[in-house]
């Protein structure tokens, strides 16, 4: 083997990589708008906007939430739009038990 013919074997796996990430990030995209789509079709604009905040704040949090509102609503536990006061439940449950702090001056 030449080095002509290495150049070629590499530039070849380079492509291939290439070609590949592409596909992976085709897929991520359709996945991201599949659900996007899915939550503006069962949040309402407020519970859409609260998440955003979450978002902002915690994006594993943000994510764990949407991933389990896409599994609900593909289950067919959802019955009807998820309002603000219900996404602050949904939330609640899955940050578990809040601390109180208290200042003391």
């Amino acid at each position: 083997m030449d080095l002509e013919d290495i150049r070629r074997q590499k530039l070849a796996e380079l492509q291939r990589a290439q070609q590949q990430s592409s596909e992976e990030d085709f897929v991520g995209q359709q996945i991201e708008a599949a659900k996007k789509t899915l939550l503006q079709r069962f949040l309402t604009k407020e519970a859409r906007e609260r998440l955003a905040t979450v978002r902002m704040a915690n994006k594993g949090l943000a994510e764990q939430i949407e991933m389990a509102l896409v599994e609900a609503a593909h289950s067919g536990q959802i019955q009807g739009q998820i309002d603000e006061e219900k996404l602050k439940e949904i939330l609640n449950r899955a940050t578990g038990k809040k601390r109180e702090f208290r200042i003391i001056h």
